[in-house]
């Protein structure tokens, strides 16, 4: 029965060293993902309340809170042990996430309209949308950097998308909890939230614990310091080609992401006229989305991994992304679009972010502390903007859709191309 279950789970061949640490870091991701997921669906109610016109500006403040953030979390990565660095980070975002419910609970309910900065609910709203996104940002980021830290690139490509599978699991409990309680006053929410962050301080302990276990790398593994300068990983990020063309992939995904981002937004609010039935509907997306990759995480993710490749891998998002350029042009409706996007997320996280994680496996450990966490934070808030900015402007000029999947056809190649070469350098880098 045991040989059966492991064999289920894709871990028939692992040892149980590597068995124990991929299954406490699964669990780690599990409540990170579990704790966004439930915050996720208010943030998006938000931005449809703001509207289109006004999303920019949530978009500017979100890249400025990062912008500011990235310095204190490099300072707090260059003084800390790795091992107290990541349960200090998420035990200071689950007490703001008690402030903010506090705080949501006395205010009263947000309506549509503008951002101002009299109101002091749209302030209010309008700095939680960024400090979830800022959230789901860092706290995605330490567990990949944790897991690349203490996993080689063939245990990556063999154990990553179990772990990715935790993450999807708590993403799915979390969308179906937000669904049965699309009409709770916000503040409750992130209480919830708020808790299961610190269960997930717990699993990150247990990880720490099965994965020093696993390297055997005793106490002093456990109080390892990134400590070669605040800038460290800005310096190896320019200095490195292998580097920038990670920092320049994900640049380009988060662009194609934030025009999805856009598309949807839009139709939500045009279409759908109660805020409840906008929470819903997202909640619903982010369920269906993670209950698909969940089999493709446990089945497929592993053996695309090992039997085609990273470079093949890599290019499965900017493929995909032109397809659902050529579908919004031609039938925008919201049912359509989140039909997309469903299926958008599922193969980013089934195969785009396992893939784009394991490139940082051989790399040491500052690249992977400081500069993967610059990529996976300012780079990926950067390409929001971005994509936020050149959306605000299509749609001042009213370019259509078919014009824009026509001109974005370059950067789309560009993206594929840049993916394919990650990949075989990877390669070549664990050799």
């Amino acid at each position: 029965m045991k040989h059966h279950l492991l064999r289920l789970l894709r871990l028939h061949d692992a040892t149980p060293g590597e068995r124990s640490a991929a299954i406490w870091t699964a669990a780690f991701f599990f409540c990170v993902l579990c704790a966004y997921y439930l915050l996720r669906p208010l943030r998006e109610e938000i931005g449809t309340a703001f509207g289109k016109e006004h999303l920019l500006v949530l978009f500017v403040q979100t890249f400025a809170l990062i912008t500011v953030l990235n310095p204190i979390y490099m300072l707090l990565a260059n003084r800390l042990p790795t091992s107290r660095f990541l349960p200090a980070v998420l035990h200071a975002f689950a007490l703001s996430f008690v402030v903010l419910a506090v705080v949501s609970l006395w205010l009263p309910p947000l309506h549509p309209g503008p951002f101002a900065w009299t109101d002091p609910e749209r302030l209010v709203a309008a700095f939680f949308y960024s400090w979830v996104t800022a959230f789901v940002v860092c706290g995605v980021a330490l567990v990949w950097v944790h897991a690349v830290d203490y996993f080689t690139t063939q245990q990556g490509k063999r154990l990553f998308g179990f772990v990715a599978v935790g993450g999807t699991l708590g993403a799915i409990v979390a969308s179906a909890l937000a669904l049965v309680s699309a009409e709770l006053a916000r503040g409750w929410v992130m209480l919830v939230a708020a808790a299961v962050l610190e269960l997930g301080v717990l699993c990150h302990r247990g990880s720490l614990r099965a994965c020093l276990a696993m390297v055997g790398g005793g106490e002093r593994h456990r109080q390892r310091v990134a400590s070669a300068g605040v800038f460290e990983g800005l310096r190896l990020l320019v200095r490195s080609p292998y580097l920038l063309g990670i920092a320049a992939f994900v640049l380009l995904a988060a662009v194609a992401a934030t025009a999805f981002y856009y598309a949807l937004n839009d139709l939500a609010a045009a279409q759908i006229g109660s805020p409840a039935d906008r929470r819903a509907l997202f909640s619903a997306i982010n369920l269906g989305q993670n209950v698909l990759a969940l089999g493709i995480q446990v089945w497929v993710t592993r053996s695309a991994l090992l039997r085609l490749g990273l470079a093949v891998v890599l290019c499965v998002m900017p493929a995909v992304t032109l397809l659902g350029l050529s579908l919004a042009a031609v039938l925008p409706a919201v049912a359509v679009m989140a039909a997309f996007e469903v299926a958008r997320r599922t193969l980013q996280f089934a195969f785009d972010k396992p893939a784009r994680d394991v490139l940082f496996t051989p790399l040491g450990i500052e690249a992977k502390y400081k500069s993967k966490a610059f990529v996976d934070t300012a780079v990926l808030r950067l390409g929001d903007l971005l994509g936020a900015a050149a959306n605000d402007l299509l749609l001042r000029l009213q370019v259509g859709a078919a014009a824009v999947a026509a001109g974005v056809l370059p950067f789309v190649v560009v993206w594929g191309g840049l993916g394919f070469w990650l990949g075989r350098r990877c390669r070549d880098l664990e050799r």
